[in-house]
């Protein structure tokens, strides 16, 4: 959500730093200030993005995110199933600066996976993990993953496989 607003911000204040229009170098600095923070960002929600995804290990299902590592044997998932964001959070009980940002998402496809308790109490994973990525009315997870049934093939098998060791 911040990566695109950040980026515009970023490349006005250069632009504007760069061009140096008649009557901008009483707020150059300011420029200069909210380009380098815009860059900042920028870059670092890209490489956050980067840094997030959710592996199926032999040990178990591990969910990395920038700055937090989930890991979830696979004793303790009860079910997995499909679900679509917009029917777990319905738009219109959203706040509109959130609504319009989730538009693209709330008809996407997630992975829901049902535990039988959480790694961590809910509030200490909204520390690290977007609301979004919980499940509301289970303990779970709400992974939105690119290749969903591929995804999904895999963590049952790797589930399957773990049940006969």
């Amino acid at each position: 959500m911040l990566f695109w607003p950040a980026l515009l911000i970023a490349l006005l204040c250069t632009a504007l730093v760069v061009l140096s229009p008649p009557g901008i170098e009483p707020h150059r600095l300011y420029l200069v200030a909210a380009g380098l923070g815009g860059w900042a960002i920028a870059i670092l929600t890209f490489w956050f993005s980067l840094r997030t995804h959710a592996t199926c290990w032999e040990d178990g299902l591990r969910l990395r995110f920038p700055f937090y590592e989930v890991r979830i044997p696979y004793r303790d998932i009860q079910s997995t199933r499909l679900g679509q964001l917009g029917r777990q959070f319905p738009p219109e009980c959203e706040p509109w600066s959130r609504r319009h940002f989730l538009e693209p998402l709330f008809a996407s496809t997630v992975v829901v996976v049902e535990v039988s308790a959480l790694p961590a109490p809910r509030h200490q994973l909204h520390l690290w993990m977007s609301r979004y990525l919980l499940s509301p009315d289970t303990p779970g997870f709400m992974l939105p993953v690119r290749d969903w049934l591929t995804f999904r093939a895999e963590l049952d098998e790797f589930r399957s496989r773990s049940y006969y060791r």
